[in-house]
């Protein structure tokens, strides 16, 4: 199976129907491939915790290779909600159990079709001639959110809960990325740091302190967008 991900050609060896279901909307009849990747029984053991279907645990396995192929490619994962707000990327990211989905479900509700959610959990990010771009993968949370599609990304948010719907700049984001960003296990943060530093330059970075009401997303947009 040939699949086109962030705009990188990458032949899926697969051995589970499972995979090819969740990423027949990404299959490409481009030749050129990129890179091509594999697991074996051993790596998709290594994802189960809780007893999982050995198809599902494959998808993780081989998301975790492609992610590990990104800096090659100028990008990497990072975990978010990635949302297309009339033309604009915005990447909201949290904690878990902060409430970004919910979060996220609120802009949904205030804009309507003006608001399209990229991606709900896993999207990636990649540099491009100077720009940052954010696409949609196949892994879209428990919502299944996902839409293969690219959007420009001007806007980084970290949610956090609040009493009070405030927005505040973000003077140092670096720590809160680290967090969200999917790390190799073999070389760790050194092949995205490059990657991070022109990235940093280029986006925009606030906190949201919110609840969960529906002004949460009109202050939000409003601070952001105008």
């Amino acid at each position: 199976m040939i699949v086109k991900f962030a705009d990188v050609i990458i032949k899926v060896n697969n051995k589970y129907s499972y995979v090819e279901e969740m990423y027949k909307n990404y299959v490409t009849d481009e030749k050129s491939i990129d890179f091509e990747v594999s697991v074996n029984d051993e790596e998709i053991s290594a994802e189960d915790d809780y007893g999982y279907d050995k198809g599902y645990l494959e998808s993780l396995a081989i998301y975790r290779k492609i992610a590990e192929m990104m800096p090659k490619y100028n990008g990497f994962l990072l975990h978010g909600v990635l949302m297309n707000v009339d033309g604009t990327g915005i990447m909201l990211l949290a904690k878990s159990g902060v409430g970004k989905t919910t979060h996220t479900m609120l802009w949904k509700e205030l804009l309507g079709d003006k608001c399209k959610i990229v991606n709900g959990d896993k999207p990636i990010v990649r540099i491009i001639d100077g720009k940052i771009y954010g696409y949609g993968t196949p892994y879209g949370g428990k919502e299944g959110f996902n839409l293969n599609e690219k959007v420009e990304i001007s806007h980084i948010c970290f949610i956090e809960r609040s009493r009070d719907n405030v927005v505040t700049e973000c003077n140092k984001p670096l720590e809160g990325l680290l967090t969200q960003i999917y790390m190799s296990k073999v070389s760790g943060y050194l092949n995205v740091l490059p990657i991070l530093s022109e990235f940093i330059r280029k986006v925009d970075f606030h906190i949201i302190g919110c609840n969960m009401e529906k002004e949460a997303a009109i202050v939000a947009k409003k601070a952001i967008l105008g």
